[in-house]
């Protein structure tokens, strides 16, 4: 079994995959003002969505971290494996959303459906960035 599936990163490797993983528990924060702000009058708690999205987000900061790293080292089933649990890490809390949001106006499911387009958007982009930097170094 290749080291990096075994666990072995190296000291980089797992400062930059805690930094991730921090990143997006903060995340989670500003994403759970919005939803307390603008969502729980529809019915989306807004303290379950905040443990639904934490309990995700390292998770997924880790997969995403461990994607770029085993893109890099051409391990294709590690690559496969870790975007299928950033997958759904990542859109387990907008789900949730979209599931409890009740009568809320149609903009609201707009917004979201958005929010996760973008959000698909910047995950991509960064992966391919964090990947186009490591292999210039």
């Amino acid at each position: 079994m290749p080291s990096f599936l075994a666990g072995q990163l190296t000291k980089h490797q797992k400062l930059v995959e805690r930094l991730m993983a921090s990143s997006v528990v903060l995340y989670s924060f500003a994403a759970t003002f919005v939803v307390w702000r603008e969502l729980r009058q529809f019915g989306v708690n807004p303290i379950l969505f905040f443990v639904i999205d934490v309990a995700t987000s390292w998770p997924y900061g880790i997969a995403t971290t461990r994607i770029v790293v085993n893109f890099i080292n051409k391990e294709w089933r590690a690559v496969q494996k870790w975007s299928w649990i950033a997958s759904a890490c990542f859109v387990t809390p907008q789900i949730y959303v979209l599931l409890t949001a009740s009568s809320a106006p149609p903009k609201i499911y707009h917004i979201v459906e958005i929010v996760i387009a973008v959000m698909v958007v910047f995950a991509i982009t960064s992966v391919v960035l964090q990947i186009r930097s490591s292999k210039k170094k």
